[in-house]
């Protein structure tokens, strides 16, 4: 655009030389060389230039200077070969003001925009009869220089505000990302560390007791170390369904065999083949459907519990309730055995509980009624969840 503005600008003062030649005289072929040469110095490096100078808070380049330099040069070489080249002075204050310091360029404008009424004096005498109408030029260019070089200014600030806040949003943008990136890999690395705690490392540790089992068996009661040999081979078979599952999707294999009341009966009939601990489980019959997300916060719940009663509680006893209470969908898993200690510390099972049901609006109770052992209560808001 400015090139443009400042090339049409010089073009016309060629046509103004040469039509007003007769009334002005002067060097026209000199003045239209230099008004030319103004218009090829702008399209060869004028857009160079500008692009590389700072107005606003940079210092002037040795080829900015220059550049101006050779424009305003070759301005007065034209208006003193013809007088009418001065209707390209307009087509020198964008050039200026766009290069040059604010202060720097009110003064240069200044000094060029008398140059014209300066030069007729000097000329023509004071008693010239065209000198006012140079003298009513001289003061619209006073006017109109601050004015256009104001909102070139302007142009420029806002410019370099856009870029800067276009580059600090870039930055926030990339550091929103990192974190967004970091806080997902944590999440998901908790997640995984709450599937493997809730599935295979039980899993595993089932496996440990039954090998022991076998191994204090094997001597003395081969059907009872055979009957836990089925069991080892069992539980690692359901392990290994489990590893393929996370891997695929995550969803609990069991789940993917039934509903959450078949899956949770085969957790108890595990736990009591393989400790001999009495498992009473009672399912309501009227269970409201809850979806897939609801189901593995509860299974992995369950399972949890089981693992402390099975490590922890010593228990003989074990009542596993599931059914709908107010609302919601409570599971409670209640034992007989020694109990929660005075100054006991959620582990990381407990805590992975309590993160699951958080997710999808759940709550978590833990306490030691008074007959003895341990209560744990899950309770599930009865919406589907997805």
């Amino acid at each position: 655009m400015w090139e443009t503005y400042v090339c049409g600008l010089c073009v016309a003062a060629i046509v103004a030389v040469v039509l007003l030649r007769q009334t002005f005289g002067g060097n026209v072929p000199v003045a239209c060389a230099a008004l030319a040469a103004m218009v090829l110095v702008v399209l060869l490096f004028g857009r160079k230039v500008i692009r590389e100078a700072d107005p606003v808070t940079g210092p002037v380049h040795t080829a900015t200077a220059a550049f101006v330099a050779v424009v305003i040069g070759l301005w007065l070489v034209a208006i003193v070969a013809a007088a009418p080249a001065v209707a390209a002075i307009p087509a020198l204050y964008p050039l200026i003001f766009a290069t040059l310091p604010l202060t720097a360029a009110l003064t240069l404008t200044f000094l060029i925009t008398l140059a014209p009424l300066a030069l007729a004096i000097l000329t023509h005498g004071p008693a010239w009869p065209s000198l006012p109408a140079v003298v009513a030029a001289t003061l619209v260019g006073a006017v109109a220089a601050p004015i256009i070089g104001t909102t070139i200014m302007s142009t420029l600030r806002q410019r370099q505000q856009l870029t800067q806040t276009v580059a600090e949003l870039a930055d926030s943008r990339a550091e929103a990302a990192r974190l967004s990136r970091r806080a997902g890999v944590a999440a998901e690395r908790e997640r995984l560390a709450r599937e493997i705690h809730d599935t295979l490392a039980q899993g595993f540790t089932s496996i440990v007791a039954l090998a022991q089992a076998v191994q204090a068996e094997s001597d003395t009661d081969p059907a009872a170390a055979a009957r836990h040999v089925e069991l080892i081979r069992t539980t690692a078979r359901d392990n290994l369904a489990e590893a393929r599952t996370m891997v695929t999707q995550l969803t609990p294999a069991a789940l993917q065999e039934g509903s959450l009341a078949a899956a949770l009966r085969r957790q108890c009939d595990t736990l009591a083949a393989e400790t001999g601990i009495a498992v009473e489980v009672g399912i309501g019959d009227d269970l409201p459907q809850l979806g897939m997300a609801t189901d593995v916060v509860l299974l992995r719940s369950a399972q949890e519990a089981m693992t402390n009663v099975r490590r922890h509680s010593g228990a003989s006893a074990l009542a596993v309730q599931l059914r709908p209470v107010a609302g919601s969908v409570q599971l409670c898993v209640a034992d007989n055995g020694i109990g929660l200690h005075p100054d006991h510390v959620d582990g990381f099972g407990l805590r992975g509980m309590r993160a699951r049901l958080a997710q999808i609006g759940g709550t978590l109770s833990v306490s030691t009624p008074e007959g003895g052992g341990v209560r744990i209560v899950v309770a599930v808001p009865a919406g589907p969840t997805p």
